[in-house]
């Protein structure tokens, strides 16, 4: 009996093979994303709230430090999974979202300076953005 397709299956197998090993080697670049995003935002949200005396010396430069690292990735990513999109995107909502209520917190709570629930309402933004890289891995 031939194949109607007309494909060769050990040709067919040895394509899927190579198509699963690729994207198992590409599976960290959306987990580095999220990574850094995360690192991102509790740095800048902290230190925005810790050190404003500095603020104009670090924002712009790390502003741009992020955009690059995450457009090399984006580059290096070339396709993603519609699922995958919707997930980053209702974590971007989620992390601004969380933003709002930390630039809330900063502004009429907490006390200028380093302090732990500066740090910790400083994580609140980037806790989508680790959540999103746990379940990246998960998969």
């Amino acid at each position: 009996m031939t194949d109607p397709s007309g494909i060769d299956p050990r040709r067919a197998l040895s394509e899927i093979h190579r198509v699963e090993t690729r994207v198992r080697r590409d599976r960290w670049w959306p987990v580095a994303a999220a990574l850094i995003m995360a690192v991102f935002t509790a740095a800048f949200y902290t230190g925005l709230k810790a050190f404003p005396e500095t603020v104009d010396d670090f924002v712009l430069p790390g502003v741009l430090l992020v955009m690059a690292l995450l457009g090399l990735i984006a580059f290096r990513r070339r396709v993603v999974d519609r699922g995958d999109t919707r997930r980053e995107e209702l974590t971007v909502w989620a992390s601004v979202g969380l933003a709002l209520v930390t630039i809330l917190l900063n502004r009429f709570v907490l006390p200028d300076g380093l302090t732990p629930w500066v740090v910790l309402v400083g994580l609140l933004p980037a806790a989508p953005f680790l959540l999103l890289a746990w379940r990246i891995t998960r998969r």
